[in-house]
């Protein structure tokens, strides 16, 4: 499994490697979705930018 995080994480840019090693605080006003880096308020099921499922 490592390997393969090393292989994609090769691929890309800092920005997405920290955004998918991100962890959505589902109790917090507001969130940013790791796929798309958009504002997630609280409550919502699916981030209103890109459709991302976070809960």
């Amino acid at each position: 499994m490592e390997v393969l995080q090393r292989d994609w994480a090769d691929g890309q840019d800092a920005e997405a490697v920290a955004a998918a090693a991100a962890a959505i605080d589902l109790d917090a006003d507001e969130a940013t979705c790791p796929a798309c880096q958009g504002t997630i308020p609280a409550g919502s099921e699916r981030c209103p930018e890109c459709g991302l499922r976070i809960a």
